[in-house]
């Protein structure tokens, strides 16, 4: 029993320092890696916190926190968003200029400091119904929108609502909404850039025909403090 315990203590004793280094090579490795990260990409660490509205939200799937997340860094700093964000995304998938995209380079110049978009009970309850429904039904657009917004009148001054379908990445949402390609009123652009509004509710689903779909409900709230 004695040797055994002996045993015991040597082999722990030398997984327990083997394990310890390993984490504090890893924790360097990852320490590093961000600081990188961060170097590189010019976004300081109280705008990244500010933007991280939905961080704590115990409804919202980690794809619905980071679209609120990316979303919310465009607003924060529009002209850093494109030449980080929007310009590795352009690099990366081969998009070429046109008229949307240069359009949208113009618009996030002008944009800073606007209200953070807050995840709200109610409108993430709206977008998740209409991404369920749209997703079980393989519609596409914004059928009901009046009606879905009609016990909100009074919670909100402005609302607004994008519908998105393909892929369910959470950064290729974002873009590709802001650079709303071939929509004329650049409402789905307008939507998230739009100053009014500092509530929002994001639901990704599957969608019948489109691979998934995404909502985004947007609301603008007195909040007595805040934004």
């Amino acid at each position: 029993m004695i040797v055994f315990n002996r045993l015991f203590a040597i082999t722990f004793t030398r997984y327990f320092i083997t394990h310890i280094k390993m984490q504090s090579i890893l924790f360097i490795f990852l320490f590093v890696s961000l600081f990188s990260v961060s170097a590189q990409s010019g976004w300081d660490s109280i705008t990244v916190h500010r933007a991280n509205t939905a961080n704590e939200n115990r409804n919202l799937k980690d794809d619905e926190k980071q679209v609120i997340f990316y979303t919310n860094l465009a607003r924060a700093n529009g002209k850093l968003f494109s030449e980080t964000y929007l310009k590795r995304f352009m690099d990366s998938t081969g998009i070429k200029p046109t008229p949307f995209t240069e359009s949208l380079e113009v618009d996030l110049r002008s944009i800073e400091n606007l209200p953070m978009l807050i995840p709200e009970p109610d409108l993430y309850n709206i977008a998740r119904q209409h991404a369920i429904e749209s997703g079980k039904t393989g519609r596409k657009g914004h059928q009901g929108f009046k009606r879905r917004f009609n016990n909100l009148a009074s919670t909100y001054n402005a609302y607004g609502e994008n519908c998105y379908y393909g892929q369910d990445n959470p950064l290729d949402i974002v873009i590709k909404l802001l650079i709303d390609e071939g929509i004329t009123d650049l409402g789905h652009r307008f939507n998230m850039l739009d100053p009014r509004y500092n509530s929002i509710g994001v639901s990704i689903m599957p969608h019948k025909t489109h691979g998934y779909n995404c909502v985004m409900e947007f609301g603008g709230k007195i909040r007595h403090g805040q934004n």
